[in-house]
């Protein structure tokens, strides 16, 4: 994979109690537990967690999968050195790291989080005999990881226990924020910095990873106590999918999808950079279903200062087949991608790569951010034309009137007209068609541009 960007965050230095400027190593062997006792493991983290106000103990479970592959007891994981005996472990040692000398030295982390303040006589006396249970191990990641991310540069405006808490309950796997917990977790908890760490690419890697496998091992059912989200499927008046919604998917390095909250629909879009490689490093899905078979319009939001591509490409299935769409973000908030047919219960996407053709050195800014779906109401042509392209109709009508068009709610219907001209015409605007000459001479040209930018 070719060099993708410099990373934007200057980083503080490392300042975390008993980590090294060198990165912890990381356990990479399995544990020895089968599917049933992994269930039980993974049910004893989440609790513990839970008791201590972290509902999102799957954060904790990505950790765990890292470091011993769950295990907590040497018997689970013999490859590994023996530590101090635990009731938890039938009286047995629990799992203590391998990787901090010989297992004489008594140096590596013990437990199932792998907590090492030196030797183990020194760990205990800084994390305390609790650390050999189950439980108390749990709760003492609960506190590492929450002051960890209070003192995180890639978190802002988290500064006591309890915003820490609610931050990471709201973290969603491989959604919102999951890429700085992962960028907190590899710096603070690992040791491993994106600037002094040569094996820094991999360790986010195999945080991120180990993260998703917990979560789709359960199921959001069993990690959240409630049934997954769902992506709804379009009524008939339309709807808005923003970038948080269960009918999103964000694909690729998610280091380099980044989130903004002071820009975009619904206060937060997100962005990444172009790249001229020739398909997409990254790339965002809107997964669109509709109730009701019709016509819609499809509205991409792009907000300053983060849409700079003037050539953000865009697939879209719809009932006639597949259309690309060039759309240039920077030239306003709000772009049109065109008017396309669907049936009704059949699965449609609307897609958007980083694959502009733009060196990411250029360092130009794509947005994926809200989709709105209008139904289209056109009102019956008199004197107009039609014209239709795969799958795809363009009506012009000159005379006609949009009294019965959608207008979305808050938006004023005298600045809302509907597009009544190119599928590729950007739509929003105050300006009032003069004449029909006019207005189908703008037509025609909306379709050549839109059949031209489809074959570039």
């Amino acid at each position: 994979m070719s060099f993708r960007r410099v990373l934007l965050v200057v980083l503080a230095s490392l300042a975390v109690s008993g980590c090294a400027q060198e990165p912890r190593p990381l356990a990479v062997a399995e544990a020895d537990l089968t599917a049933a006792e992994r269930r039980v493991r993974l049910t004893q983290i989440r609790d513990a967690a839970a008791a201590r106000g972290l509902t999102n103990g799957v954060l904790l479970a990505g950790i765990a999968q890292n470091e011993t592959g769950l295990a907590h007891c040497w018997s689970e994981a013999t490859w590994a050195c023996q530590g101090p005996d635990s009731v938890d472990c039938a009286g047995g040692p629990v799992i203590a790291g391998s990787g901090d000398g010989p297992c004489a030295d008594r140096q590596g982390g013990l437990g199932m989080f792998q907590f090492d303040a030196g030797t183990y006589d020194q760990t205990l006396m800084r994390e305390g005999d609790r650390i050999l249970l189950i439980a108390g191990n749990v709760e003492a990641a609960i506190d590492f990881t929450i002051a960890m991310v209070i003192r995180s540069v890639y978190i802002d405006g988290v500064d006591t226990r309890e915003q820490a808490l609610a931050w990471m309950n709201s973290v969603v796997v491989r959604g919102a924020r999951h890429m700085e917990w992962i960028q907190t977790v590899t710096h603070y908890y690992n040791g491993c910095t994106p600037t002094g760490c040569s094996v820094y690419e991999s360790r986010f890697m195999n945080y991120s990873n180990g993260l998703g496998l917990v979560w789709d091992e359960m199921g959001e059912e069993f990690w959240t106590g409630a049934p997954a989200p769902t992506c709804d499927p379009v009524p008939s008046e339309g709807r808005v999918i923003d970038d948080g919604d269960a009918c999103v998917f964000l694909g690729g390095d998610l280091r380099y999808w980044r989130t903004a909250t002071d820009a975009g629909y619904g206060g937060s879009l997100r962005w990444t950079n172009a790249i001229d490689d020739t398909g997409p490093s990254n790339y965002g899905v809107w997964h669109v279903r509709f109730a009701d078979a019709g016509e819609y319009e499809l509205v991409v939001h792009t907000a300053a200062p983060y849409a700079e591509s003037r050539m953000a490409p865009y697939r879209i299935t719809h009932a006639g087949g597949t259309a690309d769409v060039m759309i240039d973000q920077a030239s306003g908030p709000e772009h049109s991608l065109g008017r396309f047919t669907f049936a009704a219960d059949t699965d449609y996407e609307v897609h958007v790569g980083d694959d502009s053709g733009k060196p990411v050195g250029d360092m130009i800014g794509i947005v994926f951010d809200a989709l709105e779906i209008v139904p289209f109401s056109a009102p019956a042509p008199d004197a107009g034309m039609t014209t239709t392209d795969a799958g795809m109709t363009t009506t012009a009508d000159a005379g006609a009137s949009n009294a019965d068009a959608y207008v979305p709610p808050g938006v004023d219907a005298g600045t809302w007209m509907r597009p009544m001209g190119s599928a590729n015409c950007g739509c929003r605007t105050t300006t009032s068609r003069s004449s029909t000459g006019t207005f189908a001479l703008l037509v025609l040209l909306g379709l050549a541009v839109r059949r031209r930018a489809a074959r570039t």
